[in-house]
């Protein structure tokens, strides 16, 4: 299968914040739907970042018109969004998510795979219209983790621990940040993130090895 990787700039509810806030968030878009000839989208985002620096992002998401509902809990932001969906104008069905969008610095960045090349171009084409987009990668793979497997098995602490230590580079050659790091970095204690990161491992290192028949 081909797989591609996007770097998106636009104007939205969130991502422009994400310049302000050094807040990083995880994210699925859930549905979009229209009522009274209304447009409507959902989401929601799993953020990682300091505790004050998550507040103030809280704060200006409740300022924000577009936002109709929402619900924050356990670092989980569900919202429903009036207005169009602009990414979702030029989606195809033969594309799916190799992973959760990152939101970060003010940038989106989309990975998503296709049997199909031509319809990952398409989408890189077509999305050109919302702002500034740059494709980072586009080649033949298949994904070494279809996070979508492993993710629902993991507890909201564990999901944090994972993707904020896969962000911060705790899974490259050579390693570039510890445990003690990380811990430090979202304020927690050393052993506590250690604990919530070994057993998301654990599960994940399971839905691996049972994949490829181990």
């Amino acid at each position: 299968m081909w797989v591609a990787k996007f770097k998106i700039k636009h104007d939205c509810w969130m991502t422009p914040k994400t310049a302000t806030y050094k807040v990083s968030l995880f994210g699925l878009p859930l549905g979009k739907w229209e009522k009274n000839g209304k447009k409507y989208h959902s989401g929601v985002d799993i953020l990682q970042g300091s505790e004050e620096e998550k507040q103030q992002l809280l704060k200006a998401v409740q300022k924000e018109p577009s936002v109709v509902k929402y619900e924050y809990k356990n670092n989980q932001l569900f919202v429903v969004i009036e207005g169009e969906d602009y990414i979702a104008q030029h989606w195809d069905p033969a594309l799916f998510m190799v992973s959760p969008v990152l939101t970060k610095g003010g940038y989106e960045y989309w990975e998503l795979g296709s049997w199909d090349r031509a319809r990952l171009v398409a989408f890189y084409e077509g999305i050109q219209t919302i702002g500034e987009v740059d494709m980072l990668k586009l080649k033949k793979e298949v994904p070494s983790l279809f996070i979508h497997q492993a993710m629902p098995k993991l507890t909201v602490k564990q999901k944090e621990a994972f993707l904020f230590a896969k962000e911060q580079g705790y899974y490259s050659y050579p390693r570039t940040v510890s445990v003690a790091e990380l811990a430090r970095k979202v304020g927690v204690a050393r052993s506590t993130f250690q604990n919530h990161l070994r057993k998301a491992e654990a599960k994940i290192m399971n839905v691996v090895g049972n994949g490829i028949g181990l």
